[in-house]
């Protein structure tokens, strides 16, 4: 056998249990996920641009956590435990648990919006494809010009098509990203000090 087929097929036979990684990795005695979060500073969670009172969590952190929980299942309830030094005053901890609960309630928001939209779209689409196809077809049966009725009907099916791809494709992952924005927002906020 080809030795490129040989590793192939190797490849195809590697499995990995990913339950067990899961939970061994992130869930605790109660069943709960916990994604660890450890902070140099305090500061460090915030974006360097950001000015106080009007905080942003910074981007590499948020990256993080969404690395993380991406592989969580949804059925587990989330806890996001930030170890912070000694020195963080109770204040930075509430200030941090509420720029978190933002940044996802804000995408959290955002996925709503965008299934609205998505939802206009495609009853838009759905309209002026059923309308050109039923246009079509009443000019096909009073001999008009054939190349406009062609054209009309490719237009309407081309926009019945693009409504099918909105409603299988687009909503579908505005639906899972909505899902793993929730999952981040409704998680609760813990902290332990580092040793």
């Amino acid at each position: 056998m080809n030795p490129f087929r040989k590793r192939i097929e190797q490849y195809r036979k590697i499995k990995y249990d990913k339950s067990a990684h899961i939970q061994q990795q992130y869930l605790d005695n109660a069943g709960k996920a916990v994604v660890r979060v450890h902070l140099a500073s305090i500061s460090s969670a915030f974006s360097d641009y950001s000015v106080p009172h009007f905080e942003e969590l910074d981007t590499a952190l948020a990256d993080y956590i969404d690395a993380v929980v991406y592989h969580i299942p949804l059925k587990y309830p989330l806890t996001i435990l930030f170890y912070v030094p000694q020195s963080t005053t109770e204040e930075q901890k509430l200030l941090l648990g509420k720029t978190v609960k933002d940044l996802y309630g804000l995408r959290l928001a955002d996925k709503n919006l965008d299934l609205t939209i998505n939802l206009s779209k495609m009853a838009g689409l759905f309209v002026i494809g059923t309308w050109l196809l039923i246009f079509s077809y009443l000019l096909a049966g009073s001999n008009s010009n054939q190349f406009f009725t062609d054209f009309m009907n490719i237009a309407g099916t081309f926009a019945l098509w693009e409504m099918v791809d909105l409603f299988l494709l687009e909503r579908r992952a505005i639906k899972v990203d909505k899902l793993n924005a929730a999952q981040i927002a409704a998680a609760e906020i813990r902290f332990c000090t580092d040793n």
